[in-house]
């Protein structure tokens, strides 16, 4: 891998970007700045650390599960016009955390992660609206093969439960699952999925 390419890397196992990007690049050339939620205040630190004169290629890896809009806006000049021996590695699960105008200047790679079972871990029979608000947005940058999975889980988890959808409800789930496949928004298709076994419980 070339070490003067900037580019954005995505993978849903934050972790993983974490130990990839220790093992590809050497301690001596790399810095990474990986806090929970990419602020303002995170991204004034690596423009001051990208102006720090370097003799060697020196790698910036970012790595977040969410970047702010202004945080990705101040950094906009610098991933244009970086200063000399400076590269940028841009992590993130979803490369769509990114802004449009952020993806346009970097070319974009995805690194596998091995995929688990995903398990919605809900109590159908005792969920309410605040439990399915705090579901979703845990849940808001979910790629389209994730979206499926938790779509089919939710469906065997209720059934598990002693939740009993009818005939049209059933059809409804397969809907769903067709529309993940064409990329239609994750937390919007899960909320209908949610709400189904909601309603159900009162019928």
């Amino acid at each position: 891998m070339r070490i003067d390419e900037s580019y954005i890397l995505t993978c849903r196992d934050v972790e993983k970007l974490k130990t990839h990007i220790s093992q590809v690049y050497p301690a001596k050339n790399l810095k990474i700045f990986a806090p929970e939620d990419f602020l303002i205040d995170d991204a004034k630190a690596v423009v001051k650390e990208a102006y720090i004169a370097e003799s060697e290629q020196k790698v910036l890896a970012l790595i977040s599960r969410s970047y702010n809009i202004y945080a990705q806006n101040s950094l906009l000049k610098i991933l244009e016009e970086p200063p000399r021996n400076i590269t940028f590695v841009l992590c993130a699960p979803s490369k769509t955390i990114f802004l449009p105008t952020i993806r346009s200047r970097l070319p974009i790679r995805t690194l596998e992660a091995e995929r688990s079972e995903i398990k919605s871990g809900l109590d159908f029979k005792k969920m309410g609206m605040s439990e399915m608000y705090g579901f979703l947005n845990e849940r808001k940058y979910l790629e389209k093969g994730d979206t499926k999975q938790l779509l089919q889980s939710i469906l065997k988890e209720a059934v598990e439960q002693g939740v009993r959808l009818c005939d049209d409800e059933l059809d409804e789930f397969h809907k769903l699952l067709h529309l993940a496949e064409l990329n239609s928004r994750g937390t919007n298709l899960l909320l209908c999925a949610l709400l189904c076994i909601y309603e159900r419980r009162y019928k």
